[in-house]
């Protein structure tokens, strides 16, 4: 793994770019006896390393930031983490200069960094290219101490805002933050201090303010060559699984501009331009009727002739024709994005959702408001909403920044209730929210205006899984047979758009993999084709082969899983103890049915016991497990319904997935009689 720091920053021109502020200190720190000695540290126990010192400087007076950063190794997973160094920078604008480094031995035995650092790219989109600096520390050891120290500098024409998330992947013993700004008096005017009233305008910065979540005791000193921050004995942030996006719940502190407005102006002025932006883009808002014949409006009429939309068509009629259409646009997230050239060669200043449905391709907002420009022009209330998604972050009101909102939506009445779609998600079911957008707060046009709201959860029902597998077992253990996997819901939609990023067969080569980890061991998998890859009005079901053999063989006994495709799956929840919440993603129900047809000579000696295990309001568990004959039988659901779990909820959680993991390794036992045991031979284990 590579080290690189998370923290974002506001551009105040007209887009946005990432970068990562910073201090150094001017001279290497003599490494005490008791830092060089430490195996292991009482303040963070079993940490792969900590943070003795973390410091970091920004100057914008300057236009630089500069980091100083002390780690000590205390096993081989903090060698992997910081034997090499990350730091990500903005391509067109910044320069990384200045890297030194240095790996101090528990000896004391010092070996200075000389070698190269290599530039290495991580995002090109539009305007905006993401590099990384990157350099290896010099013969990094379980107990050393690597100091390094870098400078970023930026051109004169940008300025940025230091949004520092203080905790790290490792403890921190102490962390030093120092931010100069330009004073106010001397900016106001200029360019670069101005900040979008939420009207669409750029109006003169009056205040430098700061969101925080800090520490117990630690205090943001104003003094007067800058804000300054120090806090000690920092815990790592939990890495969890199934966590919530953790950088809206750890320690934080994130400065920006603003102009004269409150905060609840802010949102609201904000929200109601945006609302306008959707509706101009639309081609459906007041300025359209003065235009000429050629009024988006109007070609969106053609393309509703287009897509057979007919006055007599219900309500869900016309969504189903016109989801289906904009589901055929391409979504230039899912397959790349085009080049200025292409942009160019295409006339368009200001683009419209009749110049999405004519150019057949959009990005995924643009694709949403081309549906709620059909919808609304089909006679559909529809009303667009934006939110952020749920796996980046929550919505911070505190923190007065629009770009929190990344997603747009569409809530259409059918019916007389509301219905969410999600045309920007390729490939998303009629009618459901992707997972991400699903339980989040944002905001929604309304007659009134445009309002905070949270999105809906899903149901359980909307995402199914149904596994079944036919096979024959022979008297050494081998199997044969086929499964068939059928989607629904957030699992084929996440496969779906695996697709569309690359191809069929890539999603067989990952899809197999997956499934190979779940069944019993020497069972070998093979997907031999899709069915509904792209048709998203219909599950997806995978046609599998299976071969190989799956059990124990002894002389006289075979042992098997008493569910075969939860065979080799790892118990969720291990862990006692818990930091985070828990978020599941989606509600979901998991259907399996497995028969497996004994051959002669094989019988069934023991099957596990029918079990039911409940959580109640929550989920449910149920086991069934039958013989018939040569046949066994294995009946398996498992349905979970509430996702979002507080910290105090966890041991609940935690015993429900440890029990159901204990009957998932349940056992059935086969006796083999000397018909079977015979040809044998050596095929089969032996105890």
């Amino acid at each position: 793994m590579k080290h690189a720091f998370r923290v974002a920053c506001l551009v105040l021109s007209l887009s946005l770019l990432s970068c990562w502020p910073a201090r150094a200190a001017t001279t290497w720190t003599q490494p005490t006896p008791d830092e060089l000695k430490m195996t292991t540290d009482p303040k963070a126990p079993n940490a792969p390393a900590v943070y003795l010192n973390l410091d970091e400087y920004m100057d914008v007076k300057s236009h630089f930031w500069r980091l100083y950063a002390r780690v000590k190794i205390l096993n081989d997973k903090g060698k992997e983490m910081f034997s090499n160094v990350e730091i990500p920078y903005e391509g067109r604008i910044q320069a990384v200069r200045a890297i030194e480094g240095r790996t101090v031995h528990s000896d004391g035995t010092v070996v200075p960094f000389t070698g190269q650092a290599y530039d290495k790219e991580l995002v090109k989109a539009g305007d905006v290219h993401v590099m990384a600096k990157t350099f290896a520390m010099p013969d990094v050891q379980v107990g050393s101490i690597v100091e390094y120290r870098l400078e970023v500098q930026y051109d004169d024409g940008w300025t940025f805002w230091p949004h520092w998330d203080l905790q790290q992947r490792v403890f921190a013993h102490e962390e030093h933050y120092h931010y100069t700004p330009m004073p106010m008096d001397n900016a106001v005017g200029s360019l670069m201090w101005l900040v979008p009233d939420g009207k669409g305008h750029f109006v003169p910065a009056t205040r430098l303010v700061y969101d925080s979540s800090l520490p117990p005791g630690a205090k943001v000193q104003d003094l007067p060559g800058g804000f300054d921050l120090v806090v000690h004995d920092v815990p790592a942030i939990p890495e969890e699984p199934y966590s919530p996006p953790l950088n809206s719940f750890s320690y934080r502190l994130y400065f920006f501009l603003t102009g004269t407005y409150s905060a609840q102006d802010f949102w609201n002025n904000s929200a109601d331009y945006w609302s306008q932006q959707v509706d101009k883009f639309a081609g459906l808002s007041g300025w359209c009727a003065s235009l000429s014949s050629n009024c988006p409006s109007d070609r969106i009429k053609a393309a509703l002739a287009q897509i057979g939309v007919a006055s007599g068509d219900s309500d869900d009629a016309k969504a189903h024709k016109i989801y289906a259409a904009v589901m055929q646009i391409e979504n230039i997230r899912f397959t790349r994005v085009h080049s200025q050239q292409e942009i160019r060669s295409e006339g368009q200043k200001e683009k419209t959702a009749a110049d999405i449905w004519d150019q057949k391709r959009g990005e995924p907002n643009e694709i949403t408001r081309l549906f709620i420009a059909l919808t609304r022009t089909a006679g559909l209330k529809t009303q667009a909403m934006i939110v952020p998604r749920r796996d980046v972050r929550v919505l911070n009101p505190n923190y007065l920044s629009w770009t929190q909102l990344t997603d747009e939506i569409a809530v259409v009445s059918i019916g007389g209730r509301d219905v969410y779609f999600d045309p920007g998600e390729r490939w998303c079911d009629y009618g459901k929210l992707a997972w991400e957008h699903t339980q989040v707060m944002g905001f929604r046009q309304t007659d009134k205006g445009a309002h905070p709201e949270l999105t809906p959860a899903q149901d359980y029902k909307d995402t199914v899984v149904r596994r079944t597998a036919s096979l024959q077992l022979g008297p050494d253990g081998s199997v044969q047979g086929t499964i068939q996997y059928s989607m629904t819901g957030a699992v084929a939609l996440r496969w779906r758009q695996l697709a569309a990023r690359t191809d069929a067969d890539e999603v067989k080569r990952q899809f197999d993999d997956e499934l190979r980890q779940r069944v019993p061991a020497g069972v070998q998998v093979k997907t031999d084709h899709f069915d509904a890859l792209t048709d998203n009005t219909q599950p997806l079901v995978a046609t599998v082969q299976v071969t190989g053999s799956m059990g124990t063989v002894t002389g006289k006994r075979v042992f098997l899983s008493g569910t075969f495709f939860e065979a080799n799956v790892k118990p969720e929840f291990p862990e006692e103890n818990r930091e985070n919440p828990v978020d599941l993603h989606y509600p979901y129900a998991v259907q399996d049915v497995v028969q497996i047809a004994l051959a002669p000579g094989l019988t069934l000696e023991s099957i596990p016991q029918n079990v039911q295990i409940p959580f109640p309001q929550n989920a449910q568990y149920v086991a069934k497990y039958l013989q018939s004959g040569n046949t066994y039988q294995q009946g398996r659901l498992l349905a979970v319904g509430n996702t979002l779990y507080k910290k105090d909820d966890y041991p609940q959680l935690r015993d429900f997935f440890q029990k159901v993991s204990a009957q998932d390794q349940q056992q059935v036992v086969l006796e083999r009689t000397a018909t079977a045991a015979a040809p044998a031979g050596d095929a089969g284990k032996s105890e």
